[in-house]
C-alpha cells in the first residue's frame, strides 16, 4: 500500500467535505488527516483528525500536521462570519498560516488551495479582492508546488440557504437541456467536481504554479 499521505483543513464545508470522502476511497492514499474544530461525520481507519478549536492557535498542532499533499478548503461568507474583518482572518489570514505550517513539513509535496472565480487583490469587491490577496501571498511563497482552484458559484448540500446559489441550480438544471455533453456545466460548479479536480491534478506530482478555472476543473474531473 502506498505511504502517500493527504492532509485537509475546511473539511467540513462543502468541498472540504468531498475532498474527504473522495480522498479516503482514493488507493493512493495511505492516511488522510484531517484539520477541524470539530470530529468529522465520516469515521474510517485511514482517518486521523487533529482537532483545533482555535485556529489562532494552529500552530501548536503543528507537530501533528505533517503529510505530502496539503489541501486548504477553508472559506465562509461575510454574512456568516460576521464582519469583514471575521472574514478576512478565516479567508485569508487562515489559509496563509496554514500554508506556511505545510511548507515547514519534512514530507511537503504541494499546497492545493480553494480560492474563487474572479480573484484580483485589486478588485472593487471586496470578497474578489480578498481571494486575491491571499492568492498573490501564497505566490510569494514560492512553494515548490502550488496550485489554486477558482470555482464559481458552488453547489451541493448546505445547511445555510444562500438565495444565488438556488439562482444558479436553476439556471444549471434550464441549461442542461441546451447542452449536448452531461459535462458541461453552465454558470455553477458542484463541490465534488472541485473536489475531484484538485485530487487528480495532485496524484500527477507536478511541481510549480498553476491555476484552474471552473472550466478547466469540470474537464479533469471527468477525464
Amino acid at each position: 500500500m502506498s505511504a502517500r499521505k493527504a492532509l485537509v483543513i475546511g473539511a467540513t464545508g462543502l468541498v472540504g467535505n468531498q475532498l474527504v470522502r473522495l480522498l479516503l476511497k482514493e488507493e493512493a492514499y495511505s492516511t488522510v488527516i484531517v484539520v477541524s474544530r470539530r470530529p468529522h461525520e465520516i469515521k474510517d481507519p485511514k482517518l486521523v483528525e487533529v482537532i483545533v478549536k482555535d485556529f489562532d492557535e494552529l500552530d501548536k498542532h503543528a507537530s501533528r500536521m505533517n503529510a505530502n499533499d496539503f489541501y486548504c478548503a477553508l472559506g465562509t461568507t461575510r454574512k456568516r462570519a460576521g464582519s469583514k474583518e471575521a472574514f478576512l482572518k478565516i479567508d485569508v489570514d487562515y489559509p496563509l498560516k496554514f500554508a506556511k505550517i505545510a511548507s515547514k513539513q519534512p514530507d511537503f509535496k504541494q499546497l492545493l488551495v480553494v480560492t474563487a472565480v474572479g480573484a484580483n487583490s485589486s478588485s472593487p469587491l471586496f470578497y474578489n479582492k480578498a481571494k486575491g490577496k491571499l492568492e498573490d501571498e501564497l505566490e510569494k511563497m514560492n512553494l515548490v508546488a502550488l496550485k489554486i482552484f477558482q470555482p464559481s458559484l458552488l453547489l451541493g448540500n448546505r445547511e445555510e440557504y444562500r438565495f444565488l446559489e438556488e439562482v444558479a441550480k436553476v439556471i444549471s438544471a434550464i441549461a442542461s437541456f441546451f447542452v449536448i455533453s452531461s459535462t458541461k456545466k453552465v454558470g455553477a460548479i458542484h463541490d465534488v467536481e472541485v473536489a475531484k479536480a484538485m485530487i487528480q491534478v495532485a496524484l500527477k506530482s507536478e511541481e510549480g504554479f498553476a491555476r484552474y478555472t471552473p472550466n478547466q476543473m469540470i474537464e479533469i474531473a471527468y477525464s
